[in-house]
C-alpha cells in the first residue's frame, strides 16, 4: 500500500482555470446555449416525441457525421462480427442512444430526487462486492461507456462509496464543461481532473474514498497495446500501475437502462481483491480490465457508446500478449479514466 496522508473531501480541488474546457467566446457560448435549450426542451416532451426527435437527430448524424460513423462501423464489426446491414441498424441505434442519455441527463435531477434515489435502482452483485462497499476502506469502480454511466455515478454515494469521486476529462467547450461540473457536484460527486490529479489519488483511497473510472476508450498519453474485442488497441497503462501499487479492491459494474424511464439496473459482475492484483503483471491487469469491460458491453451492446475511434493509432497484428509501451513510473500530467449469487440493495443499505 502506498504511504500517503488521507485527504478530506474539502482538500480535493478541481482547478477550474486549469482544467475546464478552453473554448470560449461567442461561438462557444452560442453552442452551449443551443445545446442546453435543445436538450432541456426535448427532455420535457412526452416520451414518444422524444423518441421521434432522437430518430431525426440520429438519421442526420448518420448522414453527415462521417468520421464517427465510419469509426463506429469498424468498431462494431470487430466487436460484434455482424454483416454490414445489421450493423448499420446498430449504428443508427447508437446515435439514438447517445441522444437518449443526453436527454435523460438533463432531466435526471427532476425525475430522480436524492431522497428517493435508490427507489430507481435494482442492484445485483456477485459475492463480496456489497461487503467491500460497506467497509471502511476505499476502492476503484471500473465501468465502460455502456448503459447510463452518469446515472451509475449518481448512485455511488448511496451504496457505500463514500466519499465518491469520478475522474473526468471535460468537454472542450468551457461553458459546457462548467455546467457538467456543477451537475456532478449536485450528485455529491467530487470530480478529479485527468490532468494534475495524480497526486491526490493515493490519498483519496487511503482516506476510504471510492473512485469511478471509465477505461474503455483510447488514451492520449503513455499506454499499453492490448487486445480489445480481439484486435490490438491502445489501453490505459496508468490505471493498471495504480491498481497494482495501491492495493485496493477493484469492482466491475455498469448501470443499464430498463424499459421504464429513469429506472436502472446496476450490475456488479466481479470483485478483484488486492491479494489477487499483487499476483498480476501490468500487462495482465490491462488484459483483465479489457475482458471484464467487454463482458459488460456485450450484456447490452445496444446501450454502448460505439461512436469512438477505438483502434486509431494501434498496430494491426494481434499478438498473444499485450505490449507494454514505456514502462516506468506513471506520468504526473494525466490520470486514467473519466471522467465506475446476486444480492439486492435497498434504501436501507449501510452507509459510512
Amino acid at each position: 500500500m502506498v504511504e500517503s496522508t488521507p485527504l478530506d473531501r474539502a482538500q480535493v480541488r478541481f482547478d477550474e482555470a486549469k482544467n475546464l474546457g478552453k473554448r470560449r467566446g461567442p461561438a462557444a457560448l452560442a453552442e452551449y446555449v443551443l445545446t442546453r435549450l435543445l436538450l432541456g426542451t426535448v427532455s420535457r416532451l412526452p416520451h414518444f416525441m422524444q423518441n421521434a426527435a432522437g430518430d431525426i437527430v440520429a438519421r442526420l448524424a448518420v448522414r453527415f457525421d462521417r468520421r464517427h460513423r465510419d469509426a463506429a462501423r469498424r468498431f462494431m464489426s470487430q466487436a460484434l462480427g455482424q454483416e454490414s446491414t445489421y450493423n448499420d441498424r446498430r449504428l443508427l441505434g447508437a446515435y439514438k442512444y447517445l441522444f437518449r442519455i443526453s436527454i435523460d441527463s438533463c432531466a435526471f435531477d427532476r425525475k430522480v430526487p436524492q431522497e428517493s434515489l435508490l427507489e430507481h435502482y435494482e442492484i445485483t452483485a456477485v459475492d463480496g462486492v456489497m461487503e467491500a462497499l460497506a467497509g471502511t476502506g476505499g476502492g476503484i469502480m471500473v465501468t465502460p461507456h455502456v448503459g447510463d454511466w452518469e446515472a451509475g455515478a449518481a448512485v455511488m454515494p448511496h451504496i457505500g462509496m463514500v466519499p465518491a469521486y469520478v475522474l473526468a476529462r471535460p468537454p472542450k467547450n468551457g461553458y459546457l464543461s462548467r455546467y457538467l461540473l456543477r451537475v456532478r457536484e449536485r450528485k455529491n460527486l467530487t470530480v478529479i481532473p485527468r490532468r494534475g490529479g495524480m497526486r491526490q489519488i493515493a490519498s483519496i483511497l487511503e482516506g476510504g474514498g471510492w473512485i469511478g473510472m471509465l477505461l474503455d476508450q483510447r488514451p492520449r498519453g503513455k499506454h499499453v497495446v492490448a487486445p480489445f474485442f480481439g484486435r490490438l488497441a491502445r489501453c490505459e497503462r496508468s490505471a493498471a500501475v495504480l491498481m497494482k501499487r495501491l492495493g485496493v479492491p477493484i469492482v466491475f459494474g455498469s448501470c443499464y437502462l430498463t424499459d421504464r424511464p429513469f429506472q436502472y439496473r446496476l450490475e456488479f459482475t466481479r470483485l478483484v481483491e488486492p491479494s489477487d492484483l499483487a499476483k498480476f503483471s501490468i500487462d495482465e491487469i490491462v488484459a483483465l480490465l479489457n475482458r471484464e469491460q467487454e463482458k459488460l458491453i456485450l450484456k447490452h451492446p445496444e446501450q454502448y457508446f460505439w461512436l469512438h475511434d477505438r483502434y486509431r493509432d494501434a498496430p494491426v497484428e494481434s499478438p498473444d500478449q499485450p505490449l507494454d509501451q514505456a514502462p516506468g513510473p506513471v506520468e504526473e500530467e494525466e490520470v486514467p479514466g473519466a471522467d465506475v449469487g446476486p444480492q439486492k440493495a435497498s434504501p436501507g443499505m449501510p452507509r459510512r
